[in-house]
């Protein structure tokens, strides 16, 4: 979470806040501003039901925008008494926010599309209409393909959602174009039947994204390919007879570490907090985005035969103390 903390400060270039996670929703949400205005004004002009709806998903991209600006700046918040473990999972909460402006909007898209099909009302839309819709296309894949690679850069829920949901705008407005294109061609009714696919196609998005969200903020385990890098790293400390378990949950960007690992029962309770210390900064240092790490230490095999430099220079210790005591020095 530090990124977004630095990536703001003074002295960085333009470049590096346009790559933050607040510089990126920033564009983002002047350009939702300015394409939701500009399709639902042409929508309008050229009577285009299609073109209408997606101005409405574009308008409700600036509302996730700005859930998603104050998600960010919630999850900077360093940790407090009554939250240890940090407020990153506001990022998480935005991305869920994400979601169910998706569902909504889909809900409202929909509806209009039944309506106007129900009545049976089918005016072509005029030109500027598709030309609205194919710009609206390319300026929405450029916008999730920025914002995918920024949440991608910073591991980023939230972001990761937005593009998402950049990305659906985009395939709504060439469903949009299809069906203007089919209507100006003499399939008037294809508009209207356009904004519906759209609705089905945002629920579809929505859905997703919210079960996947919901499943972090109830801490289900993240991809194997973690665990199995934490493994890795925390094993690979000298005196680790074995990583016996491990419990991960998301926050936000970040990964929270729950380890059991064993170690020669012969170890001192000093030496056993060293081998955790030393387990918890392999992790960290090795395993990108993992924050937290907590190692509860068990004994292991006292007949196990691996290198432990600790366990060694503690044996030394006590056969010198054991040789002092068999050969007293003379007085």
């Amino acid at each position: 979470m530090q990124e977004h903390r630095r990536a703001t400060g003074p002295g960085f270039s333009a470049s590096t806040l346009l790559m933050s996670p607040v510089g990126c929703t920033t564009v983002g949400m002047a350009g939702n501003i300015g394409l939701s205005a500009g399709k639902i004004v042409f929508g309008l002009t050229a009577g285009s039901t299609a073109l209408i709806a997606d101005g409405f998903h574009s308008l409700a991209d600036v509302l996730s925008d700005i859930g998603i600006l104050l998600a960010l700046k919630a999850a900077n918040r360093p940790p407090d008494a009554n939250h240890p473990y940090g407020h990153q999972s506001f990022e998480t909460l935005g991305a869920v926010i994400v979601a169910g402006f998706m569902l909504l909007t889909a809900f409202l898209i929909g509806r209009s599309a039944v309506v106007e099909l129900i009545r049976g009302e089918h005016p072509a839309p005029g030109l500027i209409a598709l030309w609205a819709s194919l710009i609206s296309v390319a300026v929405k894949e450029v916008m999730a393909r920025y914002t995918l690679a920024v949440g991608k850069r910073h591991n980023s829920p939230a972001l990761q959602a937005n593009g998402a949901m950049h990305r659906s705008d985009a395939i709504s407005s060439m469903a949009a174009a299809l069906g203007i294109g089919g209507a100006q061609l003499g399939w008037p009714q294809l508009d209207n039947l356009a904004a519906l696919v759209i609705a089905l196609f945002i629920t579809r998005m929505g859905w997703s994204l919210l079960r996947e969200n919901v499943m972090t903020l109830m801490d289900t385990m993240p991809d194997p390919s973690l665990v199995t890098a934490i493994r890795q790293a925390a094993g690979q400390v000298a005196c680790v007879q074995e990583v016996r378990d491990i419990k991960a949950r998301q926050r936000g960007s970040r990964y929270l570490a729950d380890l059991r690992i064993s170690i020669h029962p012969a170890h001192t309770i000093g030496a056993a907090h060293e081998i955790a210390h030393q387990v918890e900064q392999a992790v960290l240092s090795g395993v990108d985005n993992v924050s937290r790490v907590f190692v509860h230490v068990e004994p292991g095999e006292p007949t196990s035969e691996h290198d432990c430099p600790q366990l060694r220079l503690q044996e030394d210790k006590e056969t010198i103390s054991a040789d002092r005591n068999d050969h007293p020095a003379p007085r």
